[in-house]
C-alpha cells in the first residue's frame, strides 16, 4: 500500500525539510567558524601549528653587573682587580702585578671565543709594593669545577668553571695558545712551589654559557 500525499501535504513536507537543513547549515557554520578562531589562536606565526611541547623562548637575560676588570673565586677566597697592560716585558709585569692579577697582552677578553690569560703573584718578597702579593697563593691545588667570576671593562659578568690544572715550566709558553678560538677559555698561572718561581701551576677553566646566559638563551654565534 502506498502512501499518497496531496499537494498540500506535499508542500507543507518539503518546507520542513528545507527549514531543517537550512536549521543544520546555520550550526555548522557557527561549528567552523570557532573551530577557525580556535586554530587561529593557536598559530605560531608561521601558518602551522606549534608541535606538541613547544614554547615560545624567553628573551634573553641580561648579563649581571658588578665592578668592572674584576676577578673572583669566592671558594678561595680570590678577589682582585685585573690589570691590562700593552707591553710584554719583565718591568711591565713587575709593574703591573703590584695592584692585580694581569691580563697576558693579545689573549682573549672576557666571555670572547680563544684563552683569556691571567697571572698573578703566589708569593713575593716583603719589601716589594704592592697588595698582591699572595692574590694566587690558593690557586694551588684547585679543584675541577670551581667558578671563576670575572668582568669586562663595562662591569658584565661571565662565570667560568675550571676543566683542569697543570704544572708546566716557566718557558711553556704552550699555555698562551688561543686554540683556533673554537672554545671560550679562561688560564690562570702563578708560581709553583709556593715561595718560588721554578715552575708555573696552571688552572684551565671554560666558559659556563648556561649560567652565563641563562637557561635556553645562549649568547648569538
Amino acid at each position: 500500500m502506498k502512501l499518497r500525499l496531496s499537494k498540500k501535504q506535499y508542500f507543507i513536507v518539503m518546507a520542513a525539510l528545507g527549514a531543517v537543513i537550512i536549521a543544520g547549515g546555520i550550526v555548522f557554520a557557527r561549528w567552523q567558524g570557532q573551530t577557525d578562531i580556535v586554530l587561529t589562536s593557536n598559530m605560531n606565526g608561521s601558518g602551522k601549528l606549534p608541535a606538541s611541547g613547544d614554547k615560545p623562548a624567553p628573551p634573553r637575560i641580561p648579563l649581571e653587573k658588578g665592578t668592572p676588570d674584576h676577578l673572583v673565586i669566592a671558594d678561595r677566597k680570590i678577589d682582585a682587580p685585573i690589570v691590562y697592560i700593552d707591553g710584554a716585558d719583565e718591568k711591565t709585569f713587575q709593574d703591573a702585578l703590584t695592584k692585580g692579577v694581569v691580563h697576558y697582552p693579545d689573549t682573549a677578553l672576557p666571555g670572547e671565543a680563544g684563552n683569556m690569560y691571567i697571572f698573578g703573584h703566589s708569593s713575593d718578597y716583603k719589601w716589594k709594593p704592592g697588595n698582591y702579593k699572595q692574590v694566587f697563593k690558593p690557586l694551588v691545588d684547585i679543584p675541577i669545577g670551581t667558578v671563576v667570576r670575572i668582568t669586562n671593562h663595562e662591569g658584565k659578568l661571565f662565570i667560568y668553571k675550571v676543566t683542569e690544572t697543570k704544572i708546566v715550566g716557566p718557558k711553556d709558553t704552550s699555555v698562551l695558545d688561543q686554540q683556533n678560538n673554537e672554545r671560550k677559555l679562561l688560564t690562570l698561572q702563578t708560581s709553583w712551589p709556593v715561595g718560588t718561581a721554578l715552575k708555573r701551576f696552571v688552572a684551565v677553566s671554560e666558559l659556563d654559557e648556561e649560567a652565563t646566559y641563562g637557561p635556553q638563551n645562549p649568547p648569538p654565534k
